[in-house]
């Protein structure tokens, strides 16, 4: 009798072992990351930490496609705890019992850059749209089926605009505004799978604001993907490095074909050369290169100047606005500008990254980077000398 009660009890434990591993119960140690607090992410240089909840409503929420790697560090905003993603914002929120919320990055953005939305009239009986009277917008192709699928009014927010033509980097796209988001749409993408994507605006609205967007000590924390899953070690090895007590001042980002600087000309004291070629700008002072910087300049139809001029103004911050060629545009807050011929300058350019990459995207004036613009407002001078050439 007891014999056959033992055998019925270890038949009984094996058949609970079994049902618990089809079940998907027992799961290896080394592919859970429930006891992880933090990580790194290689590409960006910052940590995720559960410290205030961010880490689980990022895995929670499909946080590698809607929000991207981390930007920046944790840093208090008013009562809120907030933290930049390339598409993102997340804020710990204490009157709502320290949930975690998405910030309203969309209509921020848009404000940023003065856009108006005006709300279409009968758009609620229009077939294949989505109507939303809490903001008299809707969805429909090719945002709607994406919108609906990534999490709808918790992760984008209502819509805010109806679809228009902007420029995004180099490309006119149709883009969407949303309380907190703005979608694109890519027709040629190889993948159709990444026809619609989301805008990179929390790093738009971080370099906006001059928020600290520098790599940071991981602090033990395990280095992972844009995924969130770990690296290998050697691919680890790749992060980037954390900063210095006293950091050696960083150039800005160039491309792997860096061009060759032009010859110094003949002449004294300090002057500037930018290759359109090259979508270079090179700063002189004799015969001595001192600077070297990446350039945007004037795409087809807006092209840059050729010739030699000066700089005749400096402003330390501008809202540009007006009409070329039937475009309207205004931007607000150009920093770091220096008219050198007509309306064309070089200024500071937040709106975009694509310096010394080929690209030519602005209206004829002259793009460099921010703390590239910054170096070359203090250095240049009334009436310096400015070439462009090809």
């Amino acid at each position: 009798m007891q014999s056959r009660l033992l055998r019925q009890f270890i038949q009984a434990c094996l058949a609970s072992l079994i049902l618990g591993a089809l079940a998907g119960v027992w799961v290896l140690p080394s592919d859970s990351h429930a006891d992880e607090s933090a990580i790194f992410f290689a590409s960006t240089g910052h940590r995720l930490s559960e410290d205030d909840g961010f880490l689980g409503y990022w895995r929670a929420s499909s946080g590698s496609l809607t929000l991207g790697a981390p930007i920046g560090e944790p840093f208090a905003y008013g009562d809120l705890t907030v933290q930049y993603f390339e598409r993102g914002r997340l804020e710990l929120h204490p009157e709502y019992g320290n949930a975690v919320v998405r910030g309203r990055l969309g209509a921020e953005y848009s404000a940023a850059l003065f856009h108006r939305f005006a709300a279409p009239v009968g758009l609620a009986d229009q077939p294949g749209v989505r109507f939303f009277a809490e903001t008299g917008h809707g969805i429909r192709a090719p945002f709607r089926s994406y919108w609906e699928a990534n999490g709808g009014v918790d992760v984008f927010g209502f819509p805010i605009s109806a679809p228009a033509w902007e420029y995004v980097g180099p490309e006119l796209l149709q883009v969407q505004y949303f309380e907190r988001s703005r979608l694109e749409y890519h027709p040629l993408a190889a993948d159709p799978a990444q026809s619609v994507q989301i805008s990179p605006l929390g790093r738009s609205l971080a370099l906006l604001r001059g928020l600290p967007i520098a790599p940071v000590d991981p602090q033990g924390a395990p280095t992972v993907g844009d995924d969130g899953l770990p690296l290998p070690e050697t691919v680890a090895a790749l992060a980037p490095p954390a900063p210095t007590d006293d950091p050696a001042p960083t150039a800005a980002p160039a491309p792997a074909d860096k061009p060759v600087a032009p010859a110094p000309a003949a002449r004294s004291g300090k002057y500037i050369i930018v290759d359109i070629g090259d979508q270079w700008l090179y700063a002189y002072e004799g015969e001595a290169m001192v600077y070297d910087a990446p350039v945007s300049t004037g795409r087809d139809g807006f092209n840059t100047p050729i010739g030699t001029f000066a700089v005749y103004a400096k402003l330390r911050s501008q809202t540009m606005e007006g009409t070329l060629g039937g475009e309207y545009y205004r931007v607000p807050n150009v920093p770091n500008v220096m008219y050198v011929v007509g309306g064309v300058a070089i200024h500071g350019t937040y709106w975009h990254s694509r310096f010394g990459s080929g690209a030519r995207l602005s209206h004829g004036c002259i793009n460099v980077g921010l703390e590239q613009a910054a170096w070359l407002y203090a250095w240049a001078s009334m009436g310096t000398p400015v070439t462009v050439r090809w």
